[in-house]
């Protein structure tokens, strides 16, 4: 009796503390016995579980099995462990659920069938499992990368062995007889031949691994580093019996280390030669770092400044300044410019600092001594005035012409001279032409066209007409200015007014002439008194000859006439790049001719009167904006403007016509042809914008390659210090997962690195498509199971079609490249849990890849752009990418005849379609 009581506590004390859990149920499912392990395994309070069914602490989707596993179980009771190779899984009361292994004992009590189910919590068992699985896969997928080739030496037979990534690194396809147990030593470098010999003898003589970095030599000479490892294995007597060892291509890890440290070399040596002081300050304006140029005089010692807030070192009005340059930077994103001064050792100093805000929130001041120029602005404006009141006092106005731009920049006083009261004017030479009097016309363009010619000097002579309609006598001066390979570029000239020096001379000329003619008319008394008889006979004959004189006079003012409207004739047919055109009150065209009438086919229009309106071959819109600029010129306003008609630019610039008695009764429209200048313009916007472009590619790259390079090598370098702190015995495991990290960021930067180079080749046209036939499904299962270690936590890719063949004749590798890009960036923005699913269809002779996720979207705002290089999304800037993947992939997709397209929304996922002609062959 003693003997059971002792069992029955011993039982119970082992029942409650069990870590396993452990329930007793009866024959229906019902629980009538729970220890503390198992309701605190299934988040229960104490007895809660007590009469509750065993289906309660099941899934949903197991529940209906799981009943009639029950039912046969019941029938044939036998003790057996569950979950080893099953699927098992218990729901907690808050609805979450768990992995778990059940063992079941049936037993028989007070004749009631019984069974007791021990159960444990796998959670932390399979999260280990899936962790070993994802570190072998990336431990392979490292190992692939890595191009690692090995060989083997039996050193008493003299057989060698070496792997097909060994005669690769040499350059040689695999079994190339090339490479033999006689001319392996042939491929090391002559410099590097004895110290490697050297190196393995050592290791052979001392038993100890070798570990060596040399140089090879290619059959095409190429030179390739390579980092050497081997292990000697001895008999029995101690004597080396094989060598084993591999070999890795370490080539590009030199050229980087050359690059880097080239690139280190020049990044000092600009410091060292910039003028500029490069202060970094934090957010709250604390000295991070001071870069100042030897013997540069700081406003404080260099000592005082690190640590120290810009409140401490500058006056309260210039970090005012300074910090709303930190706001402004912050706000807009953008650099920002703060000027201001100080007094450094009793001199006054003007400072520019440029504000630019780094990827760690600080903020990089590059400071400036603009001392000089700021003065040397001051001594120019000084100049600048004391030259403009010398010009004011001598009644000079100033003009400066740009011949590349014809256009003609005037001050105040030259436009006071022409009748205008602006402060500064802008106008053409053919518009300051229109101002010069007809008869003084050609005589200016003359004298300026010679100088021009000659680059000379210059001075004439000329009337203009003001606004008011007062003509003024006008001397001009201008002096040609030559560019750096000799031809004119622009004229600079003074002009003062001589108009009442002209006046003075006609008064003068009018009393000569007055004088002339009083001395005439004494005479002719004289000789009237002294023959007086002749007088009649004289009138008559003088009557006579005054007669003819009108008639002749009359008949040449008729042929000037005649010469001048021929001569108007000959301009205006001859009219240069463009025509000339004349509208009446009533608005017809009552003139019309120049070189291009025929080309725009306006030559009908040139002997007859038609109104504006019924002109062809000018649309609506064209002839609505010339209407309203006419009407305004017979208000009396002189206009410019452009418009744009059968694929030719015209400037147009109307001009009202008076008659005797000063009213506008017609207008002139000049029109000139500037299509050629308006192409330059637009090849210069085009060329400009490109530039702008790949400055902002440019800004891009470096912005993105500095983040994405930072992240793993700073993972590297701390993995690296923790293996060397971590080195005691036992600490294996810790090791390993330090370089797990280390190999694992290693992969993610040769990743961006064959971005850079896929995108690198394209960029210079060396990738093309060698295309070849394929079974398209094997194909992309073998690329699932590939792709399969880097899936998250629960994600499942899903492949769907219903062919189980489909030959396609396309470029293996860039196909492969592409899928793995969409598969890889499915997984990458998705969250565990979701399914990625792969649709492969045939339509219409096409093969459609359809790639679906369940992730985070692409906003709308950003799908326009997501072909373009280095760009990413905004809601993706915290996951690791470059922005270069899907700017390979539609490249390489159109190298083989392929379209892409996607569709997406925002939180429900993304679906990436690629469409390839099927090229299928057929049998000969």
């Amino acid at each position: 009796m003693i003997d059971e009581l002792k069992d029955n506590v011993l039982f119970k004390s082992i029942f409650h503390s069990s870590v396993e859990g452990i329930l007793v149920i009866d024959d229906c499912g019902v629980i009538i016995k729970a220890n503390p392990a198992c309701e605190q395994m299934f988040g229960y309070n104490k007895q809660e579980l007590i009469n509750k069914t065993v289906e309660n602490l099941i899934p949903n989707k197991f529940k209906k099995n799981h009943e009639s596993h029950r039912t046969n179980y019941a029938k044939k009771p036998k003790s057996r462990r569950m979950g080893q190779d099953l699927d098992l899984w218990g729901l907690k009361k808050d609805g979450s659920q768990f992995p778990l292994e059940i063992s079941l004992s049936p037993t028989e009590i007070d004749n009631k069938q019984l069974v007791i189910a021990f159960i444990i919590d796998i959670t932390e068992r399979m999260s280990a499992k899936q962790a070993l699985l994802a570190s072998e896969s990336r431990m392979a997928e490292a190992q692939r990368l890595a191009h690692v080739g090995n060989w083997h030496w039996n050193i008493k037979t003299n057989e060698r062995n070496w792997s097909d990534e060994f005669y690769r690194i040499l350059d040689l396809l695999p079994g190339d007889k090339t490479l033999n147990s006689e001319t392996v030593r042939d491929f090391i470098h002559p410099e590097d031949k004895k110290n490697t010999i050297q190196a393995i003898n050592d290791a052979v003589k001392n038993k100890t691994p070798y570990k060596h970095k040399q140089r090879i030599v290619r059959p095409d000479g190429t030179v390739r580093h390579i980092l050497a490892k081997g292990v000697t294995k001895y008999d029995a007597e101690g004597k080396p019996e094989e060598l084993y060892g591999t070999i890795q291509d370490i080539t590009r890890h030199k050229n980087i280390e050359l690059k880097l440290k080239n690139s280190q070399e020049k990044t000092q040596a600009l410091l060292e030669a910039l003028p500029d002081v490069m202060i970094l300050y934090d957010k709250h304006g604390n000295h991070l770092e001071v870069h100042a140029p030897e013997d540069y005089q700081l406003i404080a010692p260099y000592e005082d400044h690190i640590g120290n807030n810009i409140d401490k070192i500058l006056p309260k009005k210039v970090c005012e300044k300074i910090r709303k340059g930190f706001a402004d930077c912050e706000k807009t994103r953008e650099n920002q410019i703060v000027e201001y001064s100080l007094n450094i050792m009793g001199k006054l100093t003007h400072f520019e600092s440029r504000i630019v805000k780094t990827d760690t929130n600080n903020f990089l001041c590059i400071i400036r001594d603009i001392t000089e120029s700021e003065n040397a602005e001051k001594k120019i404006l000084e100049n600048e005035q004391r030259l403009r009141l010398t010009l004011e006092a001598g009644e000079f106005g100033s003009w400066d012409w740009n011949l590349l731009s014809d256009k003609i920049v005037r001050d105040k006083y030259q436009n006071s001279l022409f009748g205008m009261e602006t402060e500064e004017h802008t106008t053409t030479y053919q518009a300051f032409l229109n101002n010069i009097h007809p008869e003084d016309r050609d005589k200016v363009q003359l004298a300026i066209t010679e100088a021009i010619k000659k680059t000379s000097n210059y001075t004439v002579q000329y009337r203009i007409t003001h606004p008011d309609l007062s003509i003024h006598w006008l001397q001009e001066k201008g002096k040609v200015f030559k560019n750096s390979k000799g031809k004119p570029e622009r004229i600079i000239g003074v002009t003062n007014s001589i108009t009442k020096q002209k006046l003075a001379e006609e008064k003068l000329k009018e009393s000569e002439e007055k004088l002339r003619d009083y001395t005439l008319e004494l005479e002719e008394k004289v000789a009237e008194r002294t023959k007086e008889l002749t007088t009649v006979v004289q009138k008559l004959v003088e009557s006579n000859l005054s007669l003819e004189d009108q008639i002749n006079e009359t008949k040449e003012a008729e042929n000037k006439a005649l010469s001048s409207m021929q001569l108007l004739n000959d301009i205006s047919h001859c009219f240069p790049k463009g025509f000339i055109a004349v509208i009446d009150s009533s608005f017809s065209l009552v003139f019309i001719n120049g070189e291009e009438l025929e080309e725009l086919g306006f030559k009908n229009l040139m002997n007859k009167s038609t109104l504006f309106n019924k002109i062809t071959g000018v649309p609506e819109d064209v002839k609505t904006i010339v209407k309203n600029n006419i009407k305004k010129t017979f208000n009396g306003e002189h206009l410019s403007f452009e418009i744009t008609f059968q694929d030719r630019y015209y400037l147009v610039n109307t001009t009202p016509l008076l008659n005797k008695e000063n009213q506008i009764e017609r207008v002139l429209l000049v029109h000139n042809n500037i299509t050629l200048q308006k192409r330059a313009e637009l090849e210069i916007f085009n060329t400009l914008k490109k530039e702008r472009e790949l400055s902002e590619l440019k800004s891009r790259f470096i912005s993105m390659a500095s983040h994405e390079f930072r992240t793993p090598l700073s993972a590297i370098l701390s993995s690296a210090i923790l293996i060397e702190k971590q080195n005691e015995p036992g600490k294996e495991d810790k090791r390993i997962g330090y370089v797990t990290k280390i190999r694992s960021n290693v992969k993610n930067l040769v990743v961006i690195l064959n971005d850079f180079l896929s995108l690198s080749k394209l960029q210079e046209g060396k990738v093309t498509a060698h295309p070849e036939s394929f079974n398209l499904i094997d194909f992309s299962k073998s690329l699932i199971e590939e792709i399969d270690g880097i899936k998250k936590e629960g994600q499942i890719i899903n492949f769907q079609c219903e062919h189980s063949t489909i030959n396609v004749i396309l470029d293996i590798k860039l196909l492969k490249h592409i899928l793995y890009n969409l598969v890889s960036n499915a997984i990458k923005y998705s969250e565990e849990q979701q399914d990625i699913t792969i649709i492969i269809e045939v339509k219409n002779q096409l093969v459609c890849i359809e790639i679906k996720d369940q992730g985070i979207g692409i906003p709308t705002e950003d799908q326009d752009h997501m072909f373009q290089r280095f760009y990413r999304a905004n809601n993706a800037s915290n996951i690791q990418g470059t922005g270069l993947g899907l700017n390979i992939v539609k490249q390489y997709t159109e190298l083989m005849d392929g379209t892409i397209n996607f569709k997406s929304e925002i939180n429900k996922g993304s679906t990436f379609c690629i469409t390839f002609p099927l090229n299928e062959k057929k049998d000969e």
